[in-house]
């Protein structure tokens, strides 16, 4: 990795004043405005003017070798490089350590999806023989191989430039989830962006944006503002205002949609086959009985690699040999009796379609789930509602609740699930719900996917929704045996 030697600062970056500056040997490579992820070769940005004196304790405690800043820090005693503009200067350091970009970028944004549309085009990547790095709520990956795991969904700009670029010679294609809050929060700032993706938007996240119109609006920046003026929207055909959208969009921005018959990308099922078209032309080939959420997602990870300039037939082999990421519609142990899948579902929009998508014969599935603490409290009571509607059995459990009373999230879920089971203890309720499973039925254990916590208030504790299923369905499986 390249390393730059402190006193070569100023040759890259214009600076007010330095101090500090005693010891001439320092060297860093890397950058970071988050002190959790500060070593003994970082060197620490401050953009945000309510930077905490807790956080500078952390990085010096890490031995940050120095600071860029707008302003002064009379307690501190390491190097300090004063500049006018933090986030030019940031720019700057980073484009001299690692100026070689990635081939393309690919940003998704959307409601729900993103983690598997992102997880569907590096597997494309990767059996087509195409080098890919992928960030995101599953963390960051090289050529499908995990390598870190991510706190945010959208990292900060930093984080993004250094996943992405390299010293030299880069021949990967970098694809990343984009949040609406990261764009909101213009966390991702001038990061170039080729492709821009949309999966869908439905509710979500209206603790934050307050209303859909502004969630909308926060979304839609990713075409609008981050987007190459000659790059490539990826956009759904089922999204109800994207002819509208369309129209906005700068003119030299080439579109590829998917999602209903006269689309770019069209997957349908016929006689128990998949039949795909891409453009004009046709494609037959058994997708391993994937339900509609997931051929939605693939249809928009296809439309992503067609960016991409992956060739097609390539596309098409690689499709046979998709599996679905962790957590998402994520199958439990067999059982010739019943199913049990783990799902990431945690907004209205999102439980409704996995629990209509596994609806078989108008026999609905069962669903276990909660809602999470300090999150939107608006969509508890319409997804009790959903769970009510389309599940057949409904345990109603905690999710992260967080700094909220777990009791009273349950209980306002509850107002529209007349029919739900409340279960205090999530580990118990997946117990009795795989307990009292008869024969043919299904289980949705929805929510938390692949996440490996749960919060309680200031404590996080060890849970894995999947690992605690597969011990109480082995358990099930033997007794029946």
């Amino acid at each position: 990795m390249k390393v730059m030697q402190l006193t070569d600062i100023t040759k890259h970056i214009k600076c007010k004043k330095i101090y500090n500056l005693k010891n001439q040997k320092k060297y860093f490579n890397n950058i970071q405005t988050n002190s959790k992820l500060i070593n003994n070769k970082s060197l620490l940005a401050i953009n945000n003017k309510e930077f905490k004196n807790k956080f500078f304790l952390e990085a010096i405690n890490k031995n940050v070798v120095g600071i860029i800043t707008s302003k002064y820090y009379k307690k501190i005693s390491i190097p300090q490089f004063i500049v006018h503009d933090v986030n030019l200067s940031i720019y700057n350091l980073l484009n001299t350590l690692f100026p070689a970009p990635p081939l393309n970028t690919v940003g998704i944004t959307g409601t729900n999806g993103k983690t598997s549309v992102a997880w569907f085009i590096s597997q494309i990547c990767f059996h087509s023989k195409v080098p890919v790095k992928t960030y995101g709520t599953l963390g960051y990956y090289i050529d499908g191989k995990k390598k870190e795991n991510s706190d945010l969904t959208t990292p900060n700009f930093e984080v993004l430039f250094q996943k992405s670029n390299l010293k030299k010679n880069n021949p990967y294609n970098f694809i990343f989830e984009v949040s609406s809050h990261a764009l909101d929060q213009d966390r991702i700032k001038n990061f170039n962006i080729d492709t821009a993706a949309l999966t869908n938007i439905s509710h979500d996240h209206l603790d934050y944006h307050k209303n859909m119109k502004e969630y909308i609006k926060a979304k839609l920046k990713l075409f609008s503002k981050k987007l190459k003026k000659d790059g490539h929207a990826i956009l759904n055909d089922n999204f109800k205002e994207i002819d509208k959208f369309k129209k906005k969009l700068n003119k030299k921005i080439r579109i590829i949609t998917y999602g209903k018959k006269n689309s770019d990308v069209y997957i349908n099922i016929k006689n128990k086959k998949n039949q795909i078209k891409i453009y004009k032309k046709n494609y037959i080939l058994n997708l391993k009985q994937k339900s509609s959420i997931d051929l939605e997602n693939i249809s928009c990870a296809i439309a992503c690699c067609l960016a991409l300039k992956i060739n097609t037939n390539k596309i098409i082999e690689s499709l046979k040999k998709l599996k679905n990421p962790p957590g998402r519609l994520q199958k439990v142990m067999q059982s010739n009796n019943f199913k049990v899948y783990i799902d990431y579902a945690h907004t209205p929009d999102a439980l409704k379609k996995v629990l209509v998508n596994l609806t078989k014969k108008n026999k609905k599935p069962n669903l276990l789930f909660g809602c999470g603490g300090q999150r939107d409290k608006e969509k508890r009571s319409k997804m009790g509602m959903i769970a009510n509607k389309y599940a057949n059995k409904v345990y109603i459990t905690d999710d992260n609740p967080r700094n909220e009373d777990p009791g009273k999230i349950r209980k306002t879920i509850l107002q529209n699930c007349k029919k739900g089971i409340e279960i205090n203890n999530r580990k118990k309720a997946i117990k009795i719900a795989i307990k009292e499973l008869k024969k043919n039925d299904i289980l949705i254990i929805a929510g938390k996917g692949h996440e490996k916590i749960q919060i309680y208030k200031n404590q996080i504790k060890s849970f894995d929704d999947f690992s605690v299923a597969n011990f109480e369905l082995k358990k099930l499986i033997k007794n029946e045996n």
